[in-house]
């Protein structure tokens, strides 16, 4: 095999593994998670739903983080709230939200699962981050709160697939496996010359 014909295999498998990298992260597998639709279209609600909705605008300690719109959530005397599946697979997921607490009593998110936040500090907008999250098939996203006094308000909330630890094991005994190539390739050259 030519020094050549091999760089560019190598070449090529890198600019794909990077290709598809990057589209899987880019796509947002929640959908109307930044409520733009003006009410709870693609998600499930449950248990106590009074004084919970979407609207445009700032609404108690909460404002838009992404559009006009946001949810809210302040059932009173037990929890409510919602849910989305999220698709028959299994997978790593990078969860992220934007969330405000006006005085609280109850929130939890959870993925297929796993405990995401329990029960956050009273402030103003805060964004939360998840990273590498394990999730079965089927996996739900479900946000359950309970909030007698006030209202809790969410927005701007994306799930995004990331490559497995095995998948990244895999890709990089790949390029292993060209470099020990390349290298015995460069090593029978030099004793032909």
């Amino acid at each position: 095999m030519k020094l050549n014909t091999l760089l560019a295999g190598v070449a090529f498998a890198i600019a794909a593994t990077a290709s598809a990298v990057s589209a899987s992260a880019a796509t947002n597998l929640v959908q109307n998670g930044s409520f733009e639709t003006g009410d709870f279209t693609d998600w499930t609600q449950f248990g106590n739903t009074g004084f919970t909705g979407v609207t445009s605008g700032c609404f108690d300690a909460g404002c838009p983080t992404d559009g006009s719109d946001l949810a809210y959530f302040g059932p009173v005397g037990s929890t409510g709230g919602i849910t989305q599946n999220l698709g028959n697979f299994t997978s790593f997921f990078d969860v992220f939200f934007d969330l405000s607490n006006n005085s609280g009593n109850f929130f939890l998110a959870d993925l297929g699962g796993t405990q995401l936040l329990l029960n956050p500090p009273n402030e103003g907008v805060t964004h939360y981050e998840f990273h590498h999250v394990a999730a079965g098939a089927n996996a739900a996203l479900t946000f359950t709160t309970r909030n007698d006094p006030a209202y809790y308000t969410l927005d701007n909330v994306s799930v995004v697939a990331v490559p497995e630890p095995a998948a990244w094991a895999l890709m990089l005994t790949g390029f292993l496996g060209a470099g020990v190539a390349l290298r015995s390739q460069r090593r029978a050259a030099t004793a032909t010359a």
